[in-house]
């Protein structure tokens, strides 16, 4: 018989497994990796605080329009876009948005305080002066447009943001 049988296994003389050298560059690679990925996701605002925002927005004015009807008499949602923050006409408090929001007010002429501050007017049989915010980041857009005649409070997403 010859030197090996079919049951005894062959002798390897090659080693299984990675070198140093090759698990160096891996956990370099790795490493690199994992330090960029949060530089990436903390620039501006999640779609998730974007959205969020804009609900906030969207209720404030619907409150106002509310608080307009119930008390019998014209009551104001004022932004202040510098800021990034808002009043409803309960709260003479102002409620803050996040500092990377993109924020544009269009507003009838009367209500624009000055170039940054402006409001929407709802007045007691539920109309309003009307208006629209755009509330955006670097990659979304959203609209939230106050119709005049009826005061109605609707959101629009845009996409992409518009220059």
């Amino acid at each position: 018989m010859g030197c090996c049988t079919r049951n005894q296994p062959r002798l390897r003389n090659k080693t299984t497994g990675f070198s140093l050298f090759e698990l160096l560059i891996v956990l370099t690679l790795l490493v690199a990796a994992v330090s960029l990925v949060p530089a990436y996701l903390s620039k501006g605002v999640s779609t998730a605080e974007l959205k969020s925002s804009v609900r906030q927005i969207t209720a404030g004015l619907n409150l106002t329009r509310s608080e307009a009807i119930s008390h019998n008499s014209a009551r104001v949602f004022r932004l202040d876009v510098e800021r990034r923050e808002f009043s409803t006409a309960r709260d003479k408090s102002t409620n803050a948005l996040p500092k990377a929001l993109n924020l544009k007010l269009k507003t009838a002429e009367s209500e624009q305080e000055t170039e940054d501050r402006g409001g929407i007017r709802f007045f007691p049989d539920g109309s309003s002066t009307g208006g629209e915010i755009r509330v955006a980041t670097g990659t979304r857009e959203f609209a939230v447009n106050v119709n005049w005649i009826t005061g109605k409070v609707t959101v629009y997403d845009q996409g992409q943001p518009t220059q």
